[in-house]
């Protein structure tokens, strides 16, 4: 077992919870496991693939500086195609800076619970993963407590705005403050938006300039677009961004990705469907769930589609308690910081909104 022995000590020891969902055979009845878009994909997408025939996937995908200069101008050029920097969505982009900027020795501050895969590369690097613990039973991000945990020996902060897996988003104020705090120490903020695009862009970290800031955006979950795998960062600091694109792989973004991003990115009817849809479906399911004696909700954004449900019932496995009801979550074993009483939901489509809470009060005895 010598190759055991020449291995990374974190690879070797750390814990790792896969999501459940993954393993689950038991029958599903609604799915609100993965981030998913609840609506699906945008129609533009069919409009997309009618044209797959004309596409040459035997080479290699082309410059993808035509697909930067298009994100640069649907965000009105608050950044530049040269900030761009493209990728397997923002967990691939994760991986790349974990190995960029997280040698053993390094420090990264975050918080707990938190979106799992970022500190867990960062951990695998070498780097020393420091959470602040969010107090249940709403879990609230205060990004002031961020800022005064700063030691000046962080080469990263990390934080997912919105928040998974509450859904909640700290203001923006707030963000910029820390982005500043982060400038002075000589650290880099990163700001995970996976779920970004269920807020308005004038919400989004892209519209504050500082040189410490690195923002993360996906399509997987507002653009409905899981499947192919894209994301991209915005990385002000040009040092930063060379370094960062030695450790990315060649190609990042496959061909098909870029062709059907630069279609549905004419489509931003969909993107405000969506968070129509997600405030529609969201606010009965609260407040059904929260007229529960005995389960809480912890503090969430209306219009983001995932919020943290926890059961105060001692002893109690709330994914199974749900699941014997054909109700999909992701367990609360998968999150740092977090056990079997709480899971991660994600909202259902607006026309299973009904069977939810039917199965909701058949596995609570409501």
């Amino acid at each position: 077992m010598g190759w055991k022995k020449r291995m990374s000590q974190a690879v070797r020891e750390m814990e790792f919870a896969e999501y459940g969902s993954f393993f689950e055979d038991r029958p599903v009845i609604v799915d609100c496991a993965l981030g998913t878009n609840p609506l699906g994909s945008p129609e533009s997408v069919a409009e997309g693939l009618a044209q797959a025939s004309c596409w040459d996937v035997g080479l290699y995908p082309g410059d993808d500086l035509p697909l930067r200069r298009l994100l640069a101008d649907y965000w009105g050029r608050s950044f530049s195609p040269e900030e761009v920097v493209l990728g397997t969505g923002s967990i691939g982009l994760l991986v790349a800076m974990a190995r960029t900027f997280c040698a053993p020795g390094a420090s990264v501050l975050g918080v707990s619970p938190q979106f799992p895969d970022g500190p867990m590369h960062v951990q695998f690097s070498g780097a020393a993963y420091r959470p602040l613990s969010l107090v249940p039973p709403d879990y609230r991000l205060h990004l002031s407590r961020l800022r005064e945990a700063l030691t000046g020996e962080e080469s990263l902060v990390y934080l997912d705005r919105p928040h998974n897996p509450t859904g909640q988003v700290p203001p923006l104020a707030e963000v910029q403050t820390l982005a500043e705090a982060c400038e002075t120490t000589g650290s880099l903020l990163v700001v995970d938006e996976a779920y970004g695009d269920y807020l308005p862009p004038q919400e989004s970290a892209l519209n504050l300039r500082h040189a410490s800031l690195i923002v993360l955006r996906s399509f997987s979950k507002g653009w409905g677009l899981a499947g192919i795998r894209a994301g991209y960062a915005v990385i002000r600091d040009d040092e930063a961004r060379r370094f960062m694109k030695k450790t990315m792989p060649p190609f990042s973004l496959n061909a098909v990705a870029m062709r059907l991003l630069a279609t549905v990115l004419k489509d931003d009817a969909f993107l405000l469907r969506s968070r129509e849809a997600v405030k529609a479906v969201k606010a009965p399911l609260l407040a059904s769930i929260e007229a529960t004696p005995r389960f809480s909700v912890a503090a969430t954004h209306a219009e983001v589609p995932i919020f943290l449900l926890s059961s105060h019932i001692d002893g109690d496995n709330l994914y199974d308690r749900l699941m014997s009801e054909g109700i999909r979550t992701e367990a609360g074993t998968c999150f740092d910081g977090l056990g079997a009483q709480s899971v991660r939901v994600r909202v259902p489509a607006p026309d299973q909104v009904d069977l939810f809470l039917e199965r909701w009060h058949g596995a609570v005895g409501s």
